[in-house]
């Protein structure tokens, strides 16, 4: 099993970095700066487990479901946006990330929702490239940066003026806006400009995330 040391986690995990002395390291799709290990949120945030051994028996038991799917592995990440579930427990989580760190939300809908950060064609059907790492393939034709909400289906809410949207990096991360205007320089498109509560802002593109109503504050 592989492990780091405690003072060199991510500053996010929700540790206390002056007992033990090595944490478990993070493995899969997500990225290092927004997720955390299965372990880490058994143990640390929930309270679930007080060892990792303990919270390795509750993922072997099929007991912990990252959106929709089971987690195999307690260094598997549990990263912004996705949402949480562990049989025998009454919430279920949505993760975001403010300027603090990853924080969950206890929700009542198990929607999922990714934005779109890429995508190519393969024969008459489209792999799109997703925020968190995955892979969604399909015939239906959806635009970079948008949003995909899967529940059943799947509906794409478009990156576009008057969206709401979640700030997701920088200062202003874990806040929620509406994007005003997408800046555009040359062919370069890298800020937007977006205003919460009368106050308006510029921040990069890749940090923010239509959201239409799903629910990302507390």
């Amino acid at each position: 099993m592989g492990f780091q040391k405690r003072l060199s986690a991510p500053k996010h995990y929700p540790i206390d970095r002056k007992n033990n002395s090595y944490v478990v390291e993070l493995k899969g799709s997500r990225s290092k700066d927004q997720a955390i290990p299965t372990a880490l949120f058994l143990r640390d945030v929930l309270g679930y487990a007080d060892t990792v051994s303990e919270a390795k028996k509750i993922v072997n038991d099929g007991k912990v479901q990252r959106n929709g799917d089971t987690v195999r592995d307690i260094k598997e990440g549990l990263g912004v946006l996705d949402v949480v579930e562990v049989d025998g427990l009454e919430e279920t989580y949505r993760i975001v990330k403010d300027s603090k760190g990853l924080k969950f939300i206890a929700v009542e809908d198990d929607k999922v929702l990714a934005k779109v950060t890429g995508k190519r064609a393969e024969g008459d059907e489209y792999v799109y490239s997703l925020h968190n790492g995955e892979n969604y393939r399909t015939k239906d034709e959806f635009e970079v940066q948008s949003s995909l909400i899967f529940n059943g289906g799947v509906k794409e809410v478009p990156l576009e003026e008057g969206a709401e949207v979640l700030i997701t990096g920088g200062q202003h991360a874990g806040e929620t806006a509406e994007l005003v205007e997408v800046n555009r320089s040359g062919l370069k498109t890298s800020t937007a400009t977006v205003e919460e509560a009368d106050r308006q802002f510029d921040t990069r593109l890749e940090n923010i995330v239509a959201v239409e109503d799903v629910k990302v504050t507390e």
